[in-house]
């Protein structure tokens, strides 16, 4: 199995399990709330007493994010990372993709943020849950709107360094990856910078989505895991226009295998103004008139003269089409105005 496999069965159990634990252990009630409140400040005198710079509650929080490890001894290289959920085949629910990571992560030996010194010790404090807010403020006269802007700071904060940590290939459990996320703003720039990650060292074990607004070889191009990595679900969205897609697809790094496919798909969204024109089907090409005379002949259609008026001639105006591959027809002394040839 490679290490970029997708979830086996007993993963995708295990991960279920893992979501219901932290789901049954989430603070529900004002007392549950103070409880982890209270832990948090106990951490901070502790850590206080040590020594360490950190004069107040919230600057422990964020020292915790900055200096502890993000790496955890026991497990191997190749770090996971994961953003949102999604329900993968045979799983019986959806499944956040924090806890498809830790499965494979414990089955497989992968580093995962919340399993590593400051990443779990972050996770215990719950700084997103709202009765933990609330008891931060109310029993330790915090700033509401610091405490509000506390855990996307430190989770953003310590997100990078454990990026920056990788050694090597990683994982992305991801089906779409959105611009607001942490996987989108603060992981993937700096895998992708990352001199031993880049485009092409990053997997993502979850299918792509299909994304019906789109052709599906202009899907099947960003299901790529090198474009993956590099395509947010904002750049395609069917709300905007396809030549803003065209315009950040331009500047992928694409790599050499894709070149052809790239060129094709920048060539289609730049001519449409909306993703019903990208999908429309050709008009089916008109069957060329079969020439009775000359059987397996096709005659093009030509524009004919008007009719004369006055009586009909002789012949009542039948021509031999056969004539008119070969000889052009007799020109009158003066051509009507706006008449084809």
């Amino acid at each position: 199995m490679s290490f970029a496999s997708p979830p086996t069965a007993e993963e995708i159990s295990e991960a279920v399990a893992r979501q219901h634990a932290y789901r049954q252990a989430e603070p529900q009630s004002q007392e549950a709330g103070e409880a982890v409140a209270q832990r948090i400040y106990g951490d901070w005198q502790v850590a206080h007493a040590q020594g360490r710079e950190v004069p107040d509650l919230m600057s422990f929080v964020r020292d915790v994010a900055g200096s502890e490890s993000v790496t955890r001894e026991d497990r191997g290289e190749v770090r996971a990372f994961w953003s949102y959920m999604s329900q993968p085949e045979g799983a019986p629910e959806p499944i956040g993709h924090r806890y498809l990571a830790q499965a494979c992560g414990s089955s497989r030996g992968f580093q995962v943020l919340e399993d590593t010194p400051a990443g779990s010790r972050l996770d215990s404090y719950q700084l997103w849950n709202d009765h933990v807010k609330d008891a931060l403020v109310r029993d330790y006269g915090l700033d509401r709107e610091a405490v509000q802007a506390l855990a996307p700071e430190v989770w953003s904060k310590v997100s990078q360094r454990y990026a920056e940590a990788a050694q090597g290939p990683v994982v992305a459990f991801a089906t779409d990856v959105a611009a607001f996320s942490v996987l989108g703003k603060d992981e993937l720039p700096r895998l992708l910078a990352h001199e031993q990650v880049g485009k092409d060292n990053i997997k993502f074990p979850l299918p792509a989505p299909r994304h019906e607004h789109l052709p599906p070889e202009i899907d099947a191009l960003i299901a790529d895991d090198a474009m993956r990595a590099q395509v947010l679900m904002e750049d395609f969205d069917p709300e905007k226009s396809p030549k803003e897609f065209a315009a950040r697809l331009g500047g992928v790094d694409v790599p050499e295998r894709l070149r052809e496919s790239h060129e094709a798909a920048l060539s289609r969204l730049q001519l449409a103004d909306s993703y019903e024109e990208l999908n429309a089907k050709p008009a089916a090409p008109q069957r060329a008139a079969v020439n009775e005379f000359l059987p397996g002949v096709d005659v093009r259609p030509v524009a004919r003269p008007a009719a004369p008026r006055g009586p009909t001639p002789l012949g009542h105006g039948v021509l031999n089409p056969a004539a008119a591959l070969t000889l052009p027809p007799s020109m009158p002394e003066q051509q009507p105005a706006g008449m084809e040839r």
